[in-house]
């Protein structure tokens, strides 16, 4: 209630506000966590083996393999042996963006994820990781149900549609054409 100055219906708008943002930023949101995720997999499959994440020959920290095993374990329903595909979709958002942070730089970056970054002539891996993770900090923002009206969400629509043609152009104009982002704000301004 302190954004609308105590006022209960000002306090609905802004509430009423943020779930019609919320609910546009779903498409583009969910088309760059899949872009990555799929490509980041596609990436460490063609340098190792799909089943890359238990390949002893892959340097990933201690903090990575228990998300790996957590993923797993929260795949007890799935006939086993687990398919990548399903370990892949299970892995959090966070995971994935940690594969672009500093500590695998010099390893799993520099020798096979950069390619994932070549739609647009390359990125720098800590300018990835930058707009990576700022991205999944807003969207986690979105998905626990918090304010965001008061973001600048202009600016972080197109960052999230240019992040994804890093990846693949293709997927960012379809990302782009179906998302619902512009006319929302363009209807509540």
């Amino acid at each position: 209630m302190a954004d609308s100055n105590n006022d209960l219906s000002n306090a609905l708008s802004l509430y009423e506000r943020n779930i019609k943002v919320s609910e546009a930023f779903y498409t583009p949101l969910q088309c760059l966590e899949v872009c990555l995720r799929n490509s980041l997999h596609r990436c460490m499959s063609n340098a190792y083996v799909e089943d890359w994440f238990h390949d002893n020959r892959v340097p990933l920290s201690n903090e990575s393999m228990t998300l790996i095993a957590q993923a797993e374990t929260a795949l007890v329903h799935e006939p086993l042996p687990l398919r990548p595909g399903s370990i892949v979709a299970e892995l959090k958002f966070g995971f994935w963006v940690g594969l672009l942070g500093p500590r695998y730089d010099s390893t799993i970056w520099r020798n096979h994820l950069y390619k994932a970054f070549l739609a647009r002539g390359g990125k720098k891996r800590g300018d990835v990781h930058s707009r990576l993770n700022a991205l999944r900090r807003f969207r986690n923002r979105v998905a626990h149900h918090e304010p965001i009206y008061h973001r600048p969400l202009a600016a972080l629509h197109q960052e999230t549609i240019e992040a994804i043609s890093w990846m693949c152009k293709d997927t960012s104009r379809w990302a782009e054409h179906h998302s619902r982002v512009p006319a929302v704000l363009g209807n509540i301004r």
